[in-house]
């Protein structure tokens, strides 16, 4: 079939003269379109098309679509529609921003427990017993003592009546020292002004 092509082709060219080509022509309709095809594309190429020429390429373009698959377009889901779809940005950067203020409000809170002042209680947080390793042993061998209720709170009171008197002597002590240190500073400001 190609070598019929390739005379057909000599023949629109006029490179070919065979009067058997002119019978395949009348006898054939597939040669018969090549034969125009090829007409049409010399004319195009030389410049020599008509105005007049009407294609009619509708009936093969609808014979190709009966044989095609139909596609069916997928449903959209929840997150495809207009109202969600402006509404999902503003839930994402909401969450973000949530997200950072907990981070620093953990930050901040655990910054001050941090570097909060301990309270100092010399008299207990000392160990109120001391075992074989040295230091005080006790002189019964019983070491569990049994402290009722009252004597656990007479203790305690006693305790921290102690640490309210060791708190307000080191109040007085920073007061003094204070208060000698202005002294010193008026008596260094006095000895210099009669100097001038």
């Amino acid at each position: 079939m190609t070598q019929q092509y390739e005379k057909l082709s000599a023949f629109v060219d006029g490179e070919h003269q065979d009067p058997e080509i002119a019978k395949s022509l009348t006898q054939n309709s597939e040669l018969a379109d090549k034969w125009k095809r090829y007409h049409l594309v010399r004319d195009c190429l030389r410049n020599e098309m008509s105005a007049d020429i009407h294609f009619d390429v509708s009936a093969q373009i609808a014979k190709r679509l009966e044989n095609e698959l139909a596609i069916i377009a997928p449903k959209r889901t929840w997150r495809e529609l207009p109202l969600v779809a402006s509404i999902i940005p503003f839930v994402k950067q909401s969450g973000q921003l949530a997200v950072a203020a907990c981070a620093t409000a953990v930050m901040i809170f655990s910054y001050q427990s941090y570097n909060q002042p301990e309270e100092s209680l010399p008299f207990l947080t000392a160990p109120t017993q001391f075992g074989p390793q040295g230091g005080l042993a006790p002189v019964s061998l019983n070491t569990t003592q049994s402290i009722d209720s009252e004597g656990m709170a007479i203790l305690l009171e006693q305790q921290r009546q102690i640490n309210a008197i060791i708190e307000d002597h080191q109040r007085q002590l920073k007061l003094k020292n204070a208060g000698q240190s202005k002294q010193s500073i008026v008596q260094e400001l006095g000895t210099e002004q009669p100097q001038k």
